[in-house]
């Protein structure tokens, strides 16, 4: 889950003119980092202190993948797909259930990825356009029930040019951006998918970088910082006025965040204090590719999923006797089945996908005491078991 918050353009702010190109761009970087990171500290004044102190490390994380993204992976003469996310780098409600590749490409141009799909559960290829104005609109999709693989799962993937019989996305004059998103039942598992990219509609090497590619790479890591911080500050803050409740996002909003069509999405804010528990209650677990619920931390990063179990999905669920499913979120062990632990925040945002479901199901949410909850209820359908 990302949005591309730049706009990627040559100019600086207006400064000393005296400072050769390469100062003023470095002087406007540093100012413009202090501003906006000091804004994103102030938001959280009054958030709990845990959250304060991942603020800092928030803001190091944007600052981490706005020079990736546009300063080491950015050349579309020489593209690479860099992960935007890893166990160490989040922010804008990652999914640790998927891994996300991607690059900058010149629209109307012709490039070739060529790999190997893995056992990967789920995976597409989508070309969009993102404007000056962080808005990302969807120009083709290639999804993996219509990728061509080969015996050994190997293909080759066209991206622009004219349409053709094999693998081929649209890559018309007005997209700029290629993204690769896999989604794993089980990643302790499978095998990700492995691939590379290169341009084909010309033969010459990249030029070597001059000063105006250097601030343009500059700017555009200068404008993410700043322009993804304000975003997801306004998003976070919308997601915690549905405190401890679940529901669905309309389907335009998450495709302008960059969301998968094939997804259905439901978000809120979670407020958990010791001893008690959230329960997020599906009365049924329609059929889908695949789903999940996942904590995250008041900034919207995934919680360490490295140190505790803070994701559920179709391969770790147990589902209730009668079919339904309950999903706890608590500070200690409720005795029950699909147990997440928020690893210490009490405050929090919570985020579930689903996959291609055959209906769509909203969740029902319940904070209850632990000591006085009844746990066979909460393990049978509601409404019924609850009223």
């Amino acid at each position: 889950m990302w949005r591309e918050n730049v706009e990627s353009t040559g100019d600086t702010d207006v400064g000393d003119t005296s400072m050769d190109p390469a100062a003023q761009a470095w002087s406007d970087f540093c100012r413009t980092l202090d501003a906006a990171g000091q804004e994103v500290l102030r938001t959280g004044e009054t958030a709990m202190p845990v959250s304060q102190a991942e603020g800092l490390r928030y803001l190091t994380r944007l600052l981490r993948s706005g020079v990736e993204k546009f300063i080491e992976y950015s050349d579309p003469d020489a593209p690479f797909l860099g992960n935007v996310y890893n166990e160490k780098l989040k922010w804008g409600l990652d999914n640790p259930d998927s891994l996300y590749a991607m690059c900058n490409l010149h629209g109307g141009a012709i490039y070739e990825i060529t790999g190997n799909a893995g056992s990967v559960n789920y995976f597409n290829f989508t070309t969009a356009q993102m404007s000056p104005d962080a808005q990302y609109r969807i120009i083709g999709v290639l999804d993996k029930p219509e990728t061509i693989l080969d015996e050994a799962r190997d293909f080759r993937v066209v991206v622009g040019g004219e349409r053709s019989d094999g693998n081929w996305v649209p890559l018309p004059p007005d997209a700029n951006s290629l993204l690769i998103r896999q989604t794993f039942g089980d990643r302790a598992r499978e095998q990700p998918m492995t691939f590379t990219i290169r341009r084909i509609d010309e033969d010459d090497s990249p030029a070597p970088m001059t000063m105006s590619t250097a601030v343009e790479g500059l700017v555009g890591a200068r404008n993410f910082f700043e322009r993804t911080s304000r975003t997801f500050l306004g998003l976070a803050d919308s997601i915690r006025q549905h405190t401890n409740s679940l529901p669905r996002v309309d389907q335009e909003f998450m495709l302008s965040l960059g969301g998968d069509p094939n997804y259905a999405y439901f978000w809120g804010g979670f407020l958990i204090d010791e001893g008690e528990a959230l329960a997020i209650h599906f009365s049924e677990i329609p059929a889908a590719e695949n789903w999940n619920l996942c904590l995250y931390n008041y900034w919207l990063e995934s919680l360490d999923y490295t140190r505790g179990q803070i994701l559920m999905n179709q391969r770790l669920a147990q589902p209730n006797p009668d079919g339904s499913l309950t999903i706890i979120v608590a500070h200690e062990d409720p005795g029950m089945p699909n147990w997440l632990n928020p690893l210490g925040h009490k405050e929090g945002a919570i985020m579930s996908r689903w996959i291609m479901p055959e209906t769509v199901v909203e969740p029902v949410c319940r904070l209850v005491n632990l000591d006085n909850a009844d746990r066979g209820h909460l393990g049978q359908r509601w409404p019924a078991a609850i009223s």
